[in-house]
C-alpha cells in the first residue's frame, strides 16, 4: 500500500478491493486501451534504432496483449522475456505461461507472468533476485552495496568471474544489469544519466517472498506481523522494525547455522555469540539496550568469518575497536553513516579489503590507506592539509581502485598538494568514478585574482579510458584539462570541472564526448559574458553536438550558444535538422545572466536572441533555472532581461518551466545613477 499527500486530502493506492472499499471515493484504475499496450510492447521488443528484434508474429502478440490485460507491470514483463528469446519460441512461451481459466483477474495474470519469468532466469539470477526479499517494502537498494553483498554471499565466484574474463564487480555488474533487463527490478538514476541504484515493484517483492520462504531462502520477522517459525530458519534472517518482545521469537530456535543478518531499527537481544559464521552483518539504526548486553562491535573478534560489514549509526558516537584486526577475510567496511572520529591503525590489517567507506569527519591515520592495496572503492574525507597530502601520496598505490570519493578540506589549488594529487591519479588505470570535493564549493571569484595556485591545464594525468563519473570542484583549473576529450574519455557520463577561462574550442571539446550526459561547469573568467559559436550542424560523423546531454548547469559568465553559424538567426529556427543537431535531449538547463555585461560588452545580439534557448533540446527541455544579476544594472534593463527569459520559454516548442531569481539587487543602479 503506498500513500501520497495531495493537498488536504490523502490518495491510497492497493491492489486489494476489501481496503478500497473502506475509502470515501474508490476509483478502480483503468487498463492501458490495445494501442498502448502494443506500443508498450513493441517499444520493449524493438532495439535502440527502433527496429523490431525479428520478424514478431501478430497473432501471438495480440494473444498474449489479450492475456496481459492492459497492465503495464505485465506487458513490460513479458516483453523483456520475449526478447531475449527467438521469434520462433513466442508461441511456446504463450502456452508455457499457463495463463488459467477465464476467470483469472489482472493480478492473477501478472503474477503469472512473473512467475514465469522468475523460473526462466539462470540459476545464478534467482539467487541474485531472491536476495532483495532482504529489503523492506519501498526501499532504495544502492547498486554497489548489493553487489559488494553478492560477493560476500558467495554468489559471484572467483571461477565465474575468471570465465567470464572480468573482475568480481564487473561480472556483479553485468547480473545487475541483467535483472534490468528482464525487467525484474526497476532502474534508479543517481547522476544523471547514471544508474546507481534499483528498487523492486511491490507485486515482484510479493513474489519473491512467497518464493525465498519457500525454499528457505531467507527468513523475514516484520515488526508489524505476528509470525510463528516452526522451528526452521534459513541461513539469511531480516529483521525490519522488530521491538523487544518480537526478537523473543528466535531465543529457541537454533541460530548456528545463520550466516547472514539484516536488521533494521531494532532493539534486541545481542545475537553475535549465537552467530559464530557470520559473513554478511547490516545493522541500521539498532540498538542493544545495556541490560541485555553488548552489540555486534563488541564481539568482533568472534566473527572471523564475516565478510561484509555495514554499521548505520548517525546520532551517538562509535568507537571501533580494535579488535577489528581479526576480520581478515572482511571485503566490505561501511562506516560512512557512523559517527566514528578516527579508524584504528588496526583497519591496515585488513588487506582483503575491497570497499572501505567512512563518513567525511573520520580521521583516518596516516600510512593506513596505502596498505589497503587490493580496495576498488573507497570513500574518505581529510581533514587538514597535512592529511591531504598523505592521502595524495597514498593514492598513487590502490592500482586497483575503481571508484573514489573524497572531501578534501584544505585548499587543494595550491600547486603542491593539487599537482601531487593529479599524479596519483595518473596511476589509477581502473578508475571509473571520482569525485573529490571541498565541503563548501567556494563560489567567490576574488579568491582566484590572479590565478595565484591555479592548476594548469596539462598537469598531471588522470586516466580516463574507463571512467563514467567525473568531478573535480575542488581544483581550479586555468583552462579545460587536456586530458578531457572524447579519444581518452569515450565513457564520461558525468562531468563537473572548475576551469578560469574557457574556450570556444573548449566548448566544442565537451560537446563532441559521446555519452555526457550531465554537465556542471564553473567558471571564474574576468570576462562577463563568452559568446561560443557553435555552428548548427552535425559533426564529421554525422552526429549532432552534445547528442546524449540532459542536464546542463553554468556558474560564473554567461556562456552562450550561438547556433547562428555563421548566417542569420532566423535561419536556425526554420531548420528542424540544424536543431537537432545541438542538446537534441536536453531537460533541464541552469545558467547565469550578467544583465549588465550583456550592454558593456555590445554583443549586439539583443537579449530577445541572445537569451533565446529555442533551439535547445527542442524535444524534452522541461526546466530552465536562470540566475540574474543585477549588479550595475538598471531596473528597466533587469525587467527587459526577464521579459526576454520568458518569451524564449513561451515561444520554446516544449514550452519549458522557467525560474529565475535576482542576486546583488543592492547593488543595482538607482534612479538617479540610471539618467
Amino acid at each position: 500500500m503506498q500513500e501520497s499527500n495531495y493537498g488536504s486530502r490523502f490518495i491510497i493506492t492497493t491492489r486489494i478491493s476489501t481496503v478500497a472499499r473502506h475509502a470515501d471515493e474508490v476509483y478502480k484504475i483503468q487498463p492501458l486501451s490495445c494501442d498502448n499496450s502494443e506500443k508498450l510492447l513493441f517499444a520493449r521488443i524493438s532495439d535502440s534504432e527502433g527496429k523490431y528484434l525479428g520478424s514478431p508474429s501478430v497473432e501471438t502478440c495480440e494473444r498474449i496483449l489479450k492475456k496481459c490485460s492492459g497492465v503495464p507491470l505485465a506487458i513490460i514483463t513479458i516483453a523483456s522475456l520475449l526478447a531475449s528469446k527467438p521469434v520462433e519460441d513466442w508461441s511456446e512461451v504463450y502456452n508455457s505461461i499457463g495463463f488459467g481459466h477465464k476467470g483469472n483477474d489482472d493480478v492473477d495474470n501478472t503474477i503469472k507472468i512473473l512467475s514465469f519469468s522468475y523460473y526462466d532466469l539462470p540459476s545464478h539470477l534467482k539467487t541474485c533476485l531472491l536476495y532483495l526479499s532482504v529489503f523492506p517494502e519501498d526501499h532504495v537498494i544502492q547498486k554497489n552495496s548489493l553487489i559488494w553483498m553478492w560477493i560476500a554471499e558467495g554468489f559471484i565466484s572467483e571461477e565465474q568471474a575468471a570465465t567470464a574474463r572480468v573482475g568480481l564487480f564487473e561480472l556483479g555488474e553485468r547480473y545487475f544489469n541483467e535483472l534490468i533487463n528482464r525487467n525484474m527490478i526497476h532502474p534508479l538514476e543517481g547522476y544523471a544519466g547514471y544508474v546507481d541504484a534499483c528498487s523492486v515493484h511491490d507485486m515482484v517483492l510479493d513474489l519473491i517472498h512467497q518464493l525465498s520462504s519457500e525454499e528457505n531462502f531467507v527468513t523475514v520477522l516484520s515488526g508489524g506481523e505476528r509470525q510463528k517459525l516452526q522451528g526452521r530458519i534459513s541461513r539469511r534472517v531480516a529483521l525490519q522494525c522488530v521491538k523487544d518482545h518480537n526478537v523473543g521469537q528466535l531465543a529457541d530456535v537454533p541460530m548456528e547455522k545463520v550466516r547472514s543478518i539484516f536488521a533494521s531499527q531494532c532493539r534486541f537481544r545481542s545475537l553475535c555469540p549465537r552467530l559464530p559464521f557470520l559473513r554478511v552483518v547490516e545493522m541500521v539504526e539498532c540498538s542493544v539496550p545495556e541490560y541485555y548486553g553488548k552489540d555486534v562491535l563488541y564481539h568482533l573478534e568472534s566473527l572471523i568469518h564475516l565478510r561484509y560489514f555495514r554499521l548505520v549509526r548517525p546520532y551517538s558516537p562509535v568507537e571501533l575497536p580494535r579488535e577489528v584486526r581479526h576480520l581478515r577475510f572482511l571485503q566490505t567496511l561501511d562506516l560512512q553513516k557512523c559517527f566514528i572520529m578516527k579508524l584504528p591503525e588496526e583497519v591496515g590489517l585488513l588487506t582483503q579489503l575491497l570497499c572501505l567507506r567512512a563518513s567525511w569527519e573520520t580521521r583516518v591515520p596516516a600510512g593506513l590507506i596505502g596498505k589497503l592495496t587490493s580496495l576498488q572503492e573507497l570513500r574518505i574525507g581529510c581533514e587538514n592539509e597535512d592529511a591531504a597530502m598523505q592521502f595524495a601520496k597514498e593514492l598513487g598505490l590502490l592500482k586497483e581502485l575503481r571508484v573514489l570519493q573524497a572531501l578534501i578540506d584544505i585548499d587543494v589549488s595550491s600547486k603542491s598538494i593539487g599537482c601531487a594529487l593529479l599524479e596519483s591519479l595518473g596511476h589509477l588505470h581502473n578508475i571509473q568514478e571520482l569525485q573529490i570535493s571541498e565541503p563548501t564549493l567556494r563560489l567567490k571569484r576574488n579568491k582566484y585574482v590572479g590565478l595565484v595556485g591555479a592548476v594548469d591545464s596539462d598537469a598531471g594525468w588522470v586516466s580516463c579510458r574507463h571512467l563514467r563519473v567525473l568531478s573535480l570542484d575542488c581544483f581550479v583549473f586555468s583552462a579545460l584539462p587536456k586530458w578531457i576529450k572524447s579519444s581518452l574519455a569515450p565513457n564520461l557520463t558525468y562531468l563537473n570541472v572548475v576551469v578560469v577561462d574557457m574556450k570556444e574550442q573548449d566548448m566544442e571539446t565537451l560537446a563532441k564526448l559521446p555519452e555526457l550526459s550531465c554537465l556542471i561547469l564553473y567558471s571564474y573568467s574576468d570576462t562577463k559574458s563568452v559568446v561560443v559559436s557553435i555552428k548548427a550542424r552535425a559533426d564529421e560523423d554525422g552526429v549532432g553536438y552534445f547528442r546524449k546531454l540532459r542536464f546542463l548547469r553554468i556558474f560564473g559568465p554567461c556562456i552562450w550558444f550561438d547556433l547562428r553559424g555563421g548566417g542569420e538567426c532566423s535561419r536556425v529556427a526554420s531548420s528542424s535538422s540544424n536543431n537537432n543537431a545541438i542538446m537534441p535531449s536536453l531537460e533541464s538547463l541552469e545558467f547565469v545572466v550578467h544583465v549588465r555585461s550583456l550592454k558593456d560588452e555590445k554583443l549586439h545580439l539583443g537579449f530577445d536572441k541572445l537569451l533565446g534557448f529555442q533551439s535547445l533540446g527542442t524535444s524534452s527541455l522541461h526546466r530552465v533555472i536562470v540566475e540574474v544579476n543585477c549588479r550595475g544594472a538598471s531596473t528597466r534593463e533587469v525587467e527587459e532581461a526577464e521579459a526576454a527569459l520568458n518569451h524564449a520559454a513561451t515561444v520554446h516548442p516544449k514550452h519549458p518551466t522557467l525560474r529565475s531569481y535576482r542576486v546583488q539587487e543592492r547593488h543595482m543602479l538607482s534612479r538617479y545613477q540610471e539618467v
